[in-house]
């Protein structure tokens, strides 16, 4: 194990959460003689880490940890989890990936049919009590202790995935990331709109974003130009029982519509975004749970200038916005558009996406 060069992608499990947030009491800082490259935020699902994945890798990997069993949030985490073993196969050459399962404030079987589908290692974790925080969400010292012994166990006896690593992979797309609250591409000095840290423990860790509770504030944020004229633009905002609505609009000379997906009201609202966390009341934690969500939709350039993007919040229950991720669309997506009932604004996106005159 001494040689082994391993990765952890992980949510507020990995960063230390139910131990006060302290990082060297993280199952992470128990690996022995394994000193593990590390990158965690709280509060997001799987699909935060496939936005600018290149942030995370910049060389091969013997093995990665996915910390994201906490984190199965909605019914598109298990894709999302599913995408992104895919994605650090690729970049990471790894031939051992793993999942550590713990069982979160909204567990579900998400994680177990990722690893099924991938071929990926479960480090499945009782849901016993004495393991659990005061939350009864993250793992006490206990739990961090039991998580660090089945990752030990598993990096010793370094089982190989089925598939193995990739020999070919896509292309990455051109991307443009702000991932945190403080890097937010804000236009002006906005009005009623504040940059928050709404961490416990900020000294340690951060959950930064700009936060407003007034009803018809607006918040712009300039949008990167890529290379092509179409994006597809994904904002991260915070949800929970009590956050509210919001409405997105684009500037002129930027068309916004829809992405085109079979459950895009739901996964990708736009343009109004009810803000609001509406899971399972039944489940255990509901009420507690405050998670970053995102939202996408697809932008043409019709000139060739920048584009900004409009926040206009809808009544006063808070809005926090958290990161803007811009991307070119894949080939397979436009292709997609076509072949599929769209809006005829969806189909003049998909027919003038890829193009790098604008005007």
């Amino acid at each position: 194990m001494d040689n082994l060069s391993v990765l952890v992608l992980g949510g507020s499990v990995s960063g230390g959460g139910g131990v006060g947030n302290h990082l060297n009491l993280t199952w992470h800082a128990q690996l022995g003689t394994v000193r593990p490259t590390v990158y965690f935020k709280g509060a997001i699902d799987p699909s935060y880490f496939l936005h600018c994945t290149r942030r995370f890798v910049d060389h091969a990997y013997n093995a990665v940890v996915l910390d994201l069993g906490a984190n199965m949030f909605g019914s598109g985490s298990g894709d999302a989890l599913e995408a992104l073993i895919h994605r650090v196969r690729c970049l990471t050459n790894a031939t051992s990936t793993a999942i550590v399962d713990w069982h979160g404030a909204m567990h579900n079987n998400a994680s177990r049919v990722a690893a099924a589908r991938t071929n990926a290692t479960l480090l499945d974790l009782p849901r016993q009590a004495h393991l659990y925080a005061a939350d009864h969400i993250h793992p006490n010292a206990r739990g961090h202790a039991l998580i660090a012994e089945r990752v030990r166990t598993h990096l010793a006896h370094l089982p190989r995935d089925a598939v193995g690593a990739p020999t070919t992979c896509a292309a990455p797309a051109a991307e443009a990331c702000f991932a945190l609250g403080t890097d937010l591409p804000v236009d002006g000095e906005p009005r009623d709109w504040t940059l928050v840290d709404d961490s416990p423990t900020p000294d340690l860790t951060h959950k930064h974003g700009w936060a407003t509770t007034v009803s018809g504030a607006k918040l712009l944020l300039a949008v990167p130009l890529l290379d092509t004229c179409g994006a597809i633009v994904t904002l991260a905002y915070l949800a929970s029982k009590v956050t509210g609505p919001f409405l997105l609009s684009c500037s002129a000379g930027c068309a916004c519509s829809p992405v085109r997906n079979y459950h895009q009201k739901r996964i990708s609202p736009f343009p109004t975004v009810t803000g609001h966390e509406d899971c399972d009341v039944n489940a255990t934690g509901c009420h507690k749970l405050k998670i970053t969500r995102d939202t996408a939709f697809d932008l043409l350039r019709t000139s060739n200038v920048s584009c900004r993007l409009t926040v206009t919040t809808r009544s006063s229950r808070r809005v926090r916005i958290d990161g803007l991720y811009v991307q070119s669309p894949s080939q397979e997506y436009l292709s997609y558009i076509f072949h599929s009932p769209s809006s005829a604004r969806q189909r003049r996106f998909a027919e003038h996406a890829l193009d790098t005159s604008c005007a």
